[in-house]
C-alpha cells in the first residue's frame, strides 16, 4: 500500500510518503532553498512530489492533507464547510473527507484534512519505546486551539485560543523588545536566547504564579510588568528582566500542566512549536524520564504524523525508519575516510571553522552531524568569529555536539541525541557554547553516527577536548544545505577554512 501526507500550511512545507517499503520525507524549504518555503498555490504541491520521488499519484491508495481552507480558491472555500472545520478544530472529529472538488483541484483521487494538533500528536511515532500513554501538543493556533491533551486517540483537554497560547506570547513579546526576524515563527526561537540574559524578578514571578494554562494571554501581557514596576518608562527600560520572569514562569506552568495529565511512570509524547524550547525541554524531561520530543516538533513535521494517521487508518503494522534522523529526501554522499576525517580534524584543532557535509540531511532544523559547522568551543573568541560567519544576532547562542561517553563530564543535564535539551556546561573551558545563563544546548553523539563521532573522537585526540560547536551548515535567512553545491557556494562565500563533502575535502 502506498500513502502520502502533504503538510501545507503557511510556511514549512513538507511532504512523507511509504511506498509500501520505505518511508521519504522532505521539508521543501531545503530543495528551494527558501527560508520557510510555502506554495503560492495548494495546487503546486503535486508536480513537486512527482518530481522529487518519481511517483504518480494516481497509484497512491490515500492521501492526508493539512492546509488552511482559506489557501483554497474562493471557489472551493465553501466545499470544506465549516460544521465540519469545527468538528475538527472542537476535538469532535480527527479528520474529515476532502469533497470530490477540492480532491480534483489537488489533483487527487480522494484525501483527507486531518486536524493539525492531531498530526502533531502521532509525530512522534518513531521514537515512541511503546505506545504514548499521553499526547501533548502546545503552539501558537493549530486548529484554532493553544494546546490539545490527548489520552489513546480521544482530546481529553484543549486550550482556549481567545485565553492566549504561548507561542503567540513569545512572538509578541520578541516584538515587543525589537527582535527582528524574517518570518514571525523565527521569533520565539530567538527570545528564548535573548531573555536569558535578563533577570528574573522574584517579586514579579510570586505575582505570575497566580496565573495557570488558562491565563496565557494574561500571564504574557507586559500589562502586569508596568503596574508591578509603577512606571511605564522604568518598565519599558526594564523588558529584558519582564522577559526572563515570564520565561521562568512559563517553565514552571509547564510542569504544573504535565502532572495534571501526565503520572510520572508515563510515555509522553510532546510536540507542537513550543516543544522546542531547550530550556523548558530540560526541566520536563527531569519531571518526566519517558518525555518524547521529535527533533521535528514544530509544523515541519505534520506530514510524519500524516503517514502515522494513514498507517492506522489501513491497519498496517507500525512503520519502521531506520534512517532516522538523517532521512532528508536531499542530495546524500558516501561517508569519509579515516584520512579525510583527520584532515578535519586538524583544521578544527588548529582553530578552523569546518563545514561537514554529510549522508543524508537531518530531519528538524539543529545540525546534528551531517550538515554542520564545526569549530573548537575552547576558543575564547568563538563565539563572535561564528557569529560573524552565520550572520546572527550577537545575543544567540551556539550548540554543542560531544562523545556520549564524555556528556557527564563537561555537561549537567540529560544526555539527549536531537539537541532537544539544555544542560549547564561545567567549569569555564567552553567559552564558544556556554550562554549567558551557564546552559547549552548539547547532543550526545554514539557510535550510531559513525563519521561524526569519528571525527569527535580524533578532535580529542588531537586536543584532549571531546566537544566541538555545531551549528547549522547555513547562513541567516538561508534554509540549510541540501546539496554539495548548496555547501560549496557557502564555503566559497565565508570565512569557512574547510568543507568536507563525504569523502572530498575543500580547503582554503
Amino acid at each position: 500500500m502506498k500513502l502520502l501526507a502533504v503538510a501545507l500550511p503557511h510556511h514549512d512545507a513538507n511532504f512523507a510518503y511509504f511506498d509500501g517499503q520505505a518511508i521519504r520525507y522532505i521539508k521543501l524549504e531545503r530543495l528551494q532553498q527558501e527560508k520557510r518555503f510555502h506554495f503560492g498555490s495548494l495546487a503546486d504541491w503535486k508536480p513537486a512530489a512527482e518530481e522529487l520521488w518519481g511517483i504518480d499519484c494516481e497509484a497512491i491508495d490515500d492521501f492526508v492533507f493539512s492546509f488552511d481552507p482559506a489557501s483554497l480558491p474562493p471557489a472551493l472555500r465553501g466545499q470544506v464547510p465549516p460544521e465540519a472545520m469545527m468538528r475538527l478544530m472542537s476535538g469532535a472529529s480527527e479528520a474529515e473527507p476532502l469533497a470530490p472538488a477540492v480532491c480534483e483541484y489537488l489533483g487527487v483521487p480522494r484525501g483527507w484534512l486531518v486536524s493539525h494538533h492531531w498530526l502533531h500528536a502521532l509525530s512522534t511515532w518513531m521514537l515512541e519505546p511503546r505506545l504514548a500513554d499521553v499526547r501533548i501538543v502546545i503552539d501558537g493556533v493549530g486548529d484554532g486551539r493553544a494546546w490539545s491533551v490527548y489520552r489513546g486517540d480521544r482530546p481529553v483537554a484543549i486550550g482556549d485560543i481567545r485565553r492566549g497560547s504561548i507561542g503567540w506570547g513569545m512572538r509578541e513579546a520578541g516584538k515587543l523588545l525589537g527582535i527582528r526576524a524574517g518570518h514571525y515563527n523565527d521569533i520565539a526561537g530567538k527570545l528564548m536566547g535573548l531573555q536569558a540574559h535578563g533577570r528574573v524578578d522574584a517579586a514579579f514571578l510570586q505575582r505570575l504564579r497566580a496565573f495557570g494554562i488558562g491565563d496565557l494571554r494574561e500571564l504574557w501581557s507586559p500589562q502586569h510588568w508596568e503596574a508591578h514596576r509603577g512606571d511605564p518608562l522604568v518598565a519599558r527600560l526594564a523588558l529584558l528582566d519582564w522577559a526572563a520572569t515570564v520565561h521562568a514562569r512559563t517553565g514552571e506552568l509547564l510542569v504544573e500542566f504535565f502532572r495534571q495529565h501526565a503520572q510520572l511512570d508515563d510515555v509522553v509524547s510532546y510536540s507542537g512549536g513550543v516543544a522546542q524550547n531547550v530550556l523548558w525541554n530540560a526541566m520536563l524531561k527531569q519531571a518526566f524520564p519517558q518525555l518524547v520530543i521529535p527533533p521535528h516538533a514544530s509544523d515541519e513535521g505534520l506530514a510524519l504524523g500524516g503517514i502515522e494517521w494513514l498507517r492506522r487508518r489501513h491497519g498496517l503494522p507500525p512503520l519502521e525508519w531506520p534512517g532516522f534522523p538523517f532521512a532528508q529526501s536531499d542530495t546524500g554522499v558516501e561517508p569519509p575516510t579515516g584520512r579525510t576525517i583527520n584532515v578535519a580534524a586538524q583544521v578544527l584543532a588548529q582553530g578552523g571553522l569546518v563545514g561537514w557535509y554529510q549522508g543524508q540531511g537531518e530531519v528538524g532544523p539543529r545540525a546534528l552531524g551531517n550538515r554542520s559547522i564545526l569549530m573548537d568551543p575552547r576558543l575564547p573568541q568563538g563565539h563572535a568569529l561564528l557569529n560573524r560567519m552565520k550572520q546572527r544576532e550577537p545575543y544567540r547562542p551556539f550548540g554543542a555536539s560531544v562523545l556520549a561517553e564524555h556528556h557527564e563530564r563537561y555537561f549537567d543535564g540529560v544526555p539527549d541525541a536531537f539537541m532537544l535539551q539544555a544542560s549547564r556546561v561545567r567549569g569555564a573551558g567552553l567559552p564558544a557554547i556556554t550562554h549567558v545563563d551557564g546552559s547549552s544546548r548539547v547532543q550526545s553523539v554514539g557510535p550510531e553516527q559513525g563519521a561524526f563521532q569519528a571525527l569527535l573522537a580524533r578532535f580529542q585526540q588531537l586536543t584532549g577536548c571531546p566537544v566541538l560547536a555545531n551549528t547549522s551548515l547555513n547562513v541567516a535567512g538561508r534554509p540549510i544545505a541540501a546539496s554539495p553545491e548548496d555547501a560549496l557556494e557557502l564555503f566559497r562565500g565565508s570565512p569557512l577554512q574547510a568543507l568536507v563533502v563525504g569523502d572530498q575535502a575543500y580547503l582554503k
